[in-house]
């Protein structure tokens, strides 16, 4: 007789994290204390000499709480925490031979994680002071032992091991300033076993040192998914000097950047509004959960939790809308709490299967009117002229007629004289009068082809019926 045994794909070691593994001495401060240091709310920062008596005047304080922390171990811990199987995701980090250490391990084998820290016995263990000022937290990091993670332990035959079993490695960008090599290698393996190589952004500074910044650089071609929030999203584009100003734009330009194998996914949240995420130059908004602000305790962590939350997506290879959902759960849990901790069992709820998608209906471009939107038009374009520095206009046109576009420097390698396009979600709009159709950061213009929706249909263009030489005015009420 048959027995019913179910079988399911083991997630052992399915997630690896390197980064830099903290003590969080965590307590609320007064903005005097903030300008005392010269901190900023919200911000992250490497202690200097002038941060030191932060760490002892914090520690004096009543109700310090002292919770395991570092941005990387924050996200693979909450990772675990919603996997529930133990051992499924492992973490590594130099710590001291000290108490604080004892604290970290004991902490990490508590949620799950297989923890194997490099240990470096004449340093002590890396803490960050928390400095909490009305629910922001400012962050100051002394990476002390954190900072001596070499990569030889990595090409220890047990850590060796723990790499080629995970399918997802992820490091917030913090893990830059400490060991690039380590980065490389993990980056490179990756892309070369057809794994996800992940990476945040982490902070301005990041972005602002030149030899942090060049690291960056060099591995983004192996950067499967690069997370940020708005602030380090706005610093990226600032510091290569982008023309691009909306986080949207930023967000697309930063996942066509130059990439080996499969296209970049960019994640960018912005606290309490929708998370925003572009896949090779396409976009998408993705809600988070907003929660009133009698239940937010404070936000340390929550950036480092949605990220947990989307991994815990991603290593089962859940689609986009699952994974954002999971990231947002686990931020709306931890703000509600003290530093990145959580309850013992999670309550996420899978969203519920998608709908299928509707097969877009295209129309003609003779019956476009005026401030329309969501427009679908298969097109040829008849003519394309430059009109400012980021900005062309084409004649785009069908059997029934034509219309002018504005296109962006994104578009001009598709929108070529001759070429057969499809325009998803544009609007138009009305300058000076006359119909214009604008393809913005959420419509689409690609090449028609005959697997993609409107095929690849063929006409005459007929350019006798010119939309866009039809002279409007607003009509009185």
């Amino acid at each position: 007789m048959a027995d019913n045994k179910k079988y399911e794909v083991s997630m052992a070691g399915v997630l690896l994290g390197m980064g830099n593994p903290l003590l969080d001495i965590s307590n609320t401060v007064t903005t005097e204390t903030l300008e005392k240091y010269g901190l900023k709310a919200g911000n992250q920062i490497l202690a200097e000499k002038e941060h030191m008596p932060l760490y002892e005047e914090l520690s004096k304080m009543e109700k310090t709480e002292y919770i395991a922390g570092g941005a990387t171990q924050n996200s693979i811990r909450v990772c675990q925490w919603l996997l529930q199987k133990k051992g499924a995701t492992s973490y590594m980090g130099c710590v001291g031979e000290d108490e604080y250490a004892t604290k970290l391990k004991e902490a990490a084998e508590k949620d799950g994680v297989h923890a194997s820290y490099m240990v470096d016995k004449s340093t002590a263990t890396g803490t960050c002071a928390v400095c909490i000022v009305d629910k922001e937290r400012s962050l100051v990091a002394n990476l002390s032992a954190a900072n001596n993670y070499k990569v030889s332990h990595l090409k220890e035959a047990d850590n060796t091991a723990i790499l080629e079993k995970a399918k997802v490695v992820y490091s917030a960008g913090f893990f830059i300033t400490v060991c690039p090599e380590a980065i490389e290698q993990c980056a490179k393996h990756c892309n070369e076993k057809g794994k996800s190589y992940c990476m945040n952004l982490s902070a301005p500074f990041i972005m602002e040192v030149p030899p942090f910044k060049e690291c960056l650089k060099k591995t983004m071609p192996y950067i499967d998914y690069l997370f940020g929030n708005e602030t380090e999203a706005q610093t990226y584009a600032k510091t290569e000097g982008w023309s691009e100003t909306s986080i949207a734009d930023i967000a697309a330009k930063l996942s066509k950047l130059p990439k080996q194998g499969k296209p970049r996914t960019v994640v960018i949240t912005q606290g309490a509004s929708a998370t925003i995420v572009a896949v090779d130059g396409d976009l998408r908004e993705y809600s988070v959960i907003r929660l009133p602000p009698s239940k937010v305790k404070d936000t340390n962590g929550a950036g480092d939790a949605y990220v947990g939350g989307f991994l815990y997506g991603l290593v089962q290879d859940k689609d986009m809308e699952y994974c954002t959902r999971a990231g947002a759960y686990a931020a709306s849990v931890i703000v509600q709490r003290s530093g990145c901790t959580f309850p013992a069992k999670p309550s996420f709820r899978a969203p519920p299967p998608p709908k299928p998608m509707r097969k877009p209906r295209f129309t003609k471009i003779e019956k476009i009117r005026p401030e329309q939107r969501g427009v679908n038009v298969m097109v040829k374009v008849v003519k394309v002229t430059d009109v400012q520095e980021g900005l062309s206009e084409a004649v785009l046109g069908d059997d029934t007629g034509t219309v002018t576009c504005r296109v962006r420097d994104e578009h001009k390698s598709v929108c070529k004289e001759g070429a057969m396009l499809r325009v998803q979600n544009a609007k138009i709009v009305m300058f000076k009068g006359f119909v214009r159709v604008e393809v913005d950061k959420w419509a689409v213009m690609k090449p028609a082809a005959e697997d993609s929706p409107g095929g690849k249909p063929e006409f005459e263009v007929k350019t006798s019926n010119d939309l866009s030489a039809v002279e409007y005015e607003l009509a009185e009420s």
